[in-house]
Order: structure tokens, then sequence, then C-alpha cells
């Protein structure tokens, strides 16, 4: 997780801070879209619960380091056991390539 500094506009850098920052499905709908409508749909009377994890998990990002944004999506894994960076979930499922940036 090492920070490196990208060029952009002007005399500002962006700096990545997390280049391996890996996301489920639920969230990368929100990250890309800001878009839960589909948690109403697989949740149902759940989907509210599920939400409030998901906006805890960016809050704390963005609260420590900065701003998730859509990564690579070649680096995207298909099926994965590892937990979601952003809303911690332990459900198998495929996790989607971020970058946290500052």
């Amino acid at each position: 997780m090492a920070a490196t500094e990208t060029a952009s506009q002007g005399d500002s850098k962006m700096k990545i801070i997390d280049d391996e920052f890996m996301v489920c499905a639920d969230c990368l709908m929100i990250i890309a879209n800001d878009d839960d409508s589909g948690l109403d749909y697989h949740y149902g009377k759940d989907a509210a619960e599920r939400l409030a994890k998901i906006e805890a998990g960016l809050s704390a990002v963005s609260a420590v380091s900065g701003h998730i944004s859509v990564g690579d999506s070649d680096r995207d894994d298909e099926f994965s056991t590892r937990d979601c960076d952003c809303c911690g979930t332990t459900l198998a499922g495929s996790r989607h390539h971020c970058v946290v940036i500052e």
C-alpha cells in the first residue's frame, strides 16, 4: 500500500493512498454510480442495514485518507473469499479494484 503521486492539472498533485482497495459489488455500485437502488431489490427489508454498513465504510475511508475511485477492471477478481475493504463483508463473491486517493 505504497503512496504514490501522479500528475494532475495545474500545480496540484493527486496522491494514491491505496492501490489495492478491493470492494464487493454492492459497494462498487455506490462508489461508481452513487446508486443504492439495487440494495432494495437484493436485500428487501434489510437494505437499510446493508446501506448503513457501506456508508460507514465509505465514511471511515474519507475521514482517514481521502476518496475512493473506481480502479482498473482488469484487476477485478471474479470470485474471492477476501473481505470487502469498504463494508467488511465476509461473504465470498466478486471483488472490484478501486483506488483510494487524497
